[in-house]
């Protein structure tokens, strides 16, 4: 097992779900862990509960669409003791229904925190991470759902999801160009029990999303149920620091999306039509 104790781990999104779970988890292993979020209670929450195993920790509040917030998280980070060991670009938001009817700001949430959360991340540490005398890595979180084909009335969330893991891998590849140890991951949770099914209330009132049809509210209700039920984040924490100390680029803590990943390759290598969710569910089950 590695050694992290007087390592920096930066994690952003910590407030709450994968984030808490893994500002958690560097903590236990003696980390300084510097904890960002854009929800400031809850994130000192989150600090309060991780500072006794944990060489220090630091809470800032960090809007990581902002690529002047996540420099100024930086600067913070590598004033600690000139490295940062772990950067987890994580900070996530989920809008769904129907892609048509998403307004525009919706999107440019949704592009903003998920997809330029983890690019301002990349600018802001890495060059700073290349110069530093230690090994590092970045665990960018994506999605099962930046794997698997496109679900029903998740057009602004899985667009992102699938962008970070194209990222990730073409980041992976540069980073293996330079002589600095240096390299990157990305993370794909399935079901955790975290909050983001309830992303907008970090939103004001007025742009908080409104689903249009019935259908459109079950499939919200339902999935949303079966994150609640999904993986305590702890446990999950757990997984990812094994596929990190395992050096796997693809860390895939949940492997039961596999299936619908092989139903997409092989649709994709055969030029088929996208099968239904409904259909991809089945498969899973079979």
């Amino acid at each position: 097992m590695t050694d992290w104790s007087d390592r920096v781990a930066v994690i952003t999104g910590a407030a709450s779900g994968i984030g808490a779970g893994l500002a958690g988890a560097c903590a236990e292993r003696g980390m300084h862990v510097v904890a960002a979020d854009v929800d400031r209670a809850s994130l000192e929450s989150v600090g309060s509960r991780i500072e006794g195993g944990a060489a220090s920790v630091r809470t800032v509040v960090t809007d990581v669409s902002s690529a002047e917030a996540v420099d100024a998280l930086a600067a913070e980070a590598f004033s600690l003791r000139g490295a940062v060991n772990l950067l987890f670009n994580n900070a996530g938001v989920l809008v769904d229904g129907k892609s048509w009817e998403r307004p525009v700001e919706s999107w440019r949430w949704s592009i903003d925190v998920n997809l330029m959360g983890v690019v301002h991340g990349i600018r802001s540490f890495v060059p700073r991470m290349l110069e530093q005398d230690e090994a590092g890595r970045v665990v960018n979180t994506a999605s099962v759902g930046g794997l698997v084909g496109g679900g029903t009335f998740m057009g602004p969330y899985q667009a992102t999801k699938h962008a970070v893991v194209a990222l990730s891998e073409v980041l992976f590849a540069e980073l293996a160009l330079e002589p600095a140890p240096i390299t990157a991951s990305v993370l794909c949770p399935g079901d955790v029990a975290t909050g983001i099914w309830e992303s907008d209330r970090l939103r004001p009132t007025e742009q908080r999303n409104e689903l249009g049809s019935r259908a459109e509210a079950a499939f919200h209700d339902l999935v949303a149920g079966n994150v609640a039920q999904g993986l305590d984040p702890a446990e999950f924490a757990s997984r990812v620091f094994e596929g990190i100390e395992a050096d796997k680029f693809w860390i895939l803590p949940q492997p039961g999306f596999k299936p619908m990943y092989e139903i997409r390759a092989k649709g994709v290598l055969e030029e088929t039509n996208p099968p239904s969710t409904s259909e991809m569910l089945e498969f899973t089950t079979r």
